[in-house]
């Protein structure tokens, strides 16, 4: 099988290493829960226990098991949510074209039938970073914190044409033939997103402690124009813009992982996680001594 590491899906601003590539190891066939929503049921595991509950979204195509490097340590000492989004894993498709709109919309059922309450830390890669800014923006009070692992950035089009507008319109046409056909109605929402350079949210995101996570990994024969030198440093320098809007935080940089950074060094996530979560903990005890 093609193995397309950041390739194609960087082609959507790093939208994950789907088209192609192996299949993770499965959980434990009794470990995700199939979770009621409606008449549709929904691929879930809920665990730990803790203050903050961090829910994790995953890149575009991928399912709940790419966190599974990641998930059992962070759940040592917080509640953990992962769940595969309808049509993905063990979740039921849905009718209709998913758009960001509606996977947020799922998100939200999702914590309501879980029973879940805030304050969450929202992990999201690749397109799911897309995904945990369209929930912050939605529910600004809910978010004690955000990592967002090699996140596409709605801007990485426009910046790129300015470089080799042929290259990237190369690249976008090989991704469509790599993708699976059920995926290729979201794709073209978002590839809109990318050609327009404008990301529709709900309003501005709350300021709270952040980590972006970035690969600026290097290839000695890049096989797509967005693995080229000056792509990657386009890549880097829209993570470091996205993280210059948030306060408090770190914007880290890994030249040893490629796009799927939970996977290659979960380490890195695990850690960022815990950084946010410090980060928190720091700002709920100033505004509590405030308030006295």
């Amino acid at each position: 099988m093609v193995y397309l590491s950041r390739t194609l899906g960087a082609v959507l601003l790093a939208l994950s290493t789907f088209a192609g590539a192996q299949t993770p190891a499965a959980m434990p066939k009794d470990a995700p829960e199939l979770l009621n929503i409606g008449p549709y049921r929904v691929q879930l595991v809920s665990v730990g226990t803790g203050p903050y509950t961090v829910i994790f979204e995953s890149g575009f195509g991928r399912d709940l098991n790419v966190w599974r490097d990641v998930a059992p340590q962070v759940a040592r000492s917080n509640k953990v949510i992962t769940y595969s989004r309808a049509g993905h894993g063990r979740s039921e498709a849905r009718p209709g074209t998913p758009t960001v709109a509606s996977r947020t919309d799922e998100l939200e059922q999702v914590i309501a039938a879980a029973g879940v309450r805030p304050p969450f830390v929202l992990v999201g890669h690749s397109y799911g970073g897309f995904l945990i800014r369209s929930y912050a923006a939605r529910h600004p009070a809910e978010i004690a914190g955000m990592v967002f692992v090699d996140p596409s950035d709605e801007h990485q089009n426009t910046e790129l044409r300015k470089l080799d507008a042929a290259a990237v319109d190369n690249d976008a046409r090989l991704l469509v033939q790599y993708m699976p056909p059920k995926f290729q109605p979201e794709l073209a929402q978002v590839q809109a997103i990318l050609d327009s350079g404008t990301l529709p949210l709900a309003g501005p995101l709350p300021d709270v402690p952040v980590v972006v996570l970035t690969s600026v990994q290097r290839r000695e024969q890049p096989q797509l124009f967005l693995e080229t030198p000056a792509a990657v440093d386009v890549w880097r320098d829209l993570h470091a813009r996205f993280f210059r809007g948030f306060r408090r935080g770190s914007h880290v940089v890994t030249p040893d992982s490629g796009h799927n950074i939970h996977q290659e060094q979960p380490q890195l996530v695990v850690a960022a996680i815990a950084q946010v979560i410090a980060a928190a903990d720091t700002a709920r005890a100033d505004e509590a001594a405030g308030k006295k």
